[in-house]
């Protein structure tokens, strides 16, 4: 819903996106946020099959795919790994484009290899062929995601900028949703219990179509990209820099230690493959609230108490799932999903709210390249673990002790109220 007035400025609806225009704007920006929502709409959608499909479907076939082309979760943490480094180049590469190319031509040549990744993970005959599309998919999904909160923000204005990217970052666990789901329809329609390549082929499909909405709906900025140069060192001129970047790599050697191996942990416990899917479904339909309700809450709240709060569930979820009770481990499945989303919406407001344009994504790439590097510990520890102990309870309870230190780091961010949060935004 688009709206001009809030008639209870000081609780506006969860779901309102006010359009911003300042003044000194050209007229071809003023243009592209005429209609927020249906860019926002897209730019999640964009979301969803760059980071979604492209990267986090494969656990949910991890199993399948083990079966067929790899028969080790050792070899199967490695290929984790694959797009996790193609989406650490790709946060690099994104950053230095930044300075001369408009970020919505990063989010549209970012679906196209979304799309590409996809389509050659449906056909690929065998581990080093599925490999090369993963690095594909990791690495559009770069061009995608990092420019995503920055466009996002600039849409709507400081007083909704979490809100804005907890819209579009809701786009990731749709796909996480969805994954399940698809997987377990596009098995019942072939009839084989092992398929995994129809679910990557439909997953394409919808990559095309996004990337044919994004043409129509997302133009560009009209911003000067031949003289602006935006240094590597913009980031430092952020408010508590240091420790933001500290807890994004805190949130990805967390998630990555357990998002990777939630269901094939499930199945290790005795839980039925289709339970385990469904699992994973709920952690991404959580997800999807999880970066709304965080970013809303942190627009009107401190953004420090907000992520230390999400640090403190996400300590909490992974031994939530351990427990043998079917409802404490649905909380906990749920708990992370909220906080997977919640969390980096927070930290990407904290930068929207010090920065916009070109330096936002200079920024949030830089930060996201150390994510990257973060995230590369996870799967190889976790399969490593899992393969001599046939559990990932190791795996998970570090997950827990890393975000809990996550929690530790966000009390000692001093509380620096940006534009977002000011009282005066909000009567």
């Amino acid at each position: 819903m688009v709206t001009d007035k809030n008639p209870n400025p000081r609780w506006p609806s969860v779901f309102e996106v006010a359009p911003y225009c300042d003044p000194v704007e050209t007229g071809k920006q003023a243009r592209r946020i005429k209609r927020p929502w249906l860019a926002l709409l897209f730019i999640g959608l964009a979301s969803m099959v760059a980071q979604g499909f492209g990267r986090f479907t494969f656990p949910v076939l991890l199993t399948a795919i083990d079966r067929e082309l790899l028969g080790s979760y050792t070899l199967a943490g490695f290929l984790s790994n694959v797009p996790l480094v193609a989406y650490l180049l790709g946060t690099g590469v994104t950053s230095y484009l930044s300075t001369r190319t408009d970020p919505s031509d990063l989010i549209k040549i970012g679906v196209t290899l979304s799309a590409i990744g996809l389509g050659s993970m449906a056909v690929s005959p065998n581990s080093g062929t599925l490999a090369l599309a993963l690095f594909i998919a990791g690495f559009g999904a770069a061009l995608v995601w990092v420019p995503a909160p920055g466009i996002a923000a600039s849409m709507v204005g400081p007083a909704q900028g979490g809100l804005a990217i907890g819209l579009v970052g809701s786009g990731i666990g749709t796909g996480v949703m969805l994954a399940g789901p698809l997987t377990s329809a596009v098995r019942t329609a072939t009839g084989n219990e092992f398929a995994w390549r129809p679910v990557y082929g439909v997953q394409a499909a919808v990559g095309v179509f996004v990337l044919l909405g994004l043409l129509v709906v997302l133009s560009r900025s009209g911003e000067t990209t031949e003289t602006e140069k935006v240094p590597i060192s913009v980031l430092t001129t952020v408010p508590n820099w240091r420790l933001i970047t500290l807890s994004f790599v805190i949130f990805g050697i967390t998630y990555s230690l357990f998002f990777y191996f939630l269901p094939a942990q499930l199945v290790a416990s005795g839980w039925s493959g289709d339970t385990a899917r469904l699992m994973f479904a709920l952690l991404g339909l959580a997800s999807i609230f999880g970066g709304v309700v965080f970013g809303r809450i942190s627009d009107h709240f401190s953004r420090r108490t907000t992520m230390g709060l999400g640090f403190v569930l996400m300590a909490t979820a992974p031994l939530l799932t351990l427990v043998n009770n079917g409802a404490v481990v649905t909380i906990g499945v749920f708990a992370f999903g909220l906080c997977i989303a919640g969390v980096p919406t927070t930290i990407g407001a904290m930068l929207a709210d010090a920065l916009d344009g070109r330096s936002f994504v200079t920024a949030f790439g830089t930060i996201t390249f150390a994510f990257g590097l973060a995230q590369l510990l996870g799967p190889p520890f976790a399969g490593w673990v899992g393969e001599r102990t046939g559990s990932f309870q190791i795996p998970f309870i570090v997950a827990s002790a890393a975000a809990l230190f996550g929690a530790l780091v966000s009390i000692r961010m001093k509380n620096s109220r940006g534009a977002s949060n000011s009282p005066s935004n909000f009567g």
